[in-house]
This record gives C-alpha cells, sequence and structure tokens, in this order.
C-alpha cells in the first residue's frame, strides 16, 4: 500500500496497474469492495495509458502524412503573391468552383 502512494501522483502506465492488481490480489476475499476498486483502477489506468498511445501514433502519421504531401515549406512559400491581379484571379477561380 506505501509503494501504491508514492506512485500514485504520476503513476506509470504499467507499473501502476501492476501494483493495483497484485494488491487487489492480497487482499482478496477479505475486503471485496477495496480489490473491486483496486481492479477498476488498475483497468482505468490500463485503458488510459493504451489510448494516450493511440491518440500519439495517429498524430504522428497525419505529421508524418501532411509533410510527405505538403513538401517543403519553401515550395509552399514560393508559390504565393503579394500581385493583386494575382488575388483577384484566384479569388475568381474560387468563386468559379462553389
Amino acid at each position: 500500500a506505501q509503494a501504491l502512494a508514492w506512485i500514485g501522483h504520476f503513476p506509470p502506465g504499467s507499473l501502476y496497474g501492476q501494483l493495483c492488481q497484485l494488491l487487489a490480489m492480497a487482499l482478496g476475499d477479505r475486503d471485496p469492495l477495496a480489490t473491486a476498486g483496486l481492479l477498476a483502477e488498475s483497468l482505468s489506468v490500463t485503458m488510459r495509458h493504451q489510448l494516450l498511445a493511440i491518440v500519439h501514433a495517429r498524430a504522428r502519421k497525419k505529421r508524418k502524412a501532411a509533410a510527405a504531401a505538403g513538401g517543403d515549406i519553401s515550395d509552399q512559400l514560393q508559390g504565393l503573391s503579394l500581385d493583386s491581379q494575382d488575388s483577384q484571379n484566384s479569388q475568381d477561380s474560387q468563386n468559379s468552383q462553389d
């Protein structure tokens, strides 16, 4: 129980989940409510850890795909123009597409 208190503030997912499961096994039938609470805590931390890993992986893939599709930022900036004629033509072409 003291080890759980030490890591309770910033739990690393796998360690915290395993510690909760071990404490739940140690309590067993002596305190069914505390055992259920520890098992629920273990599952919630594990699920949160897995969800964060999935979100991180998806964000990394999207950034990588955007970088590959967009090319170099200097190439994108070279296509920009401050000429009013070019901006008027681009607005006309956008309006015709709508």
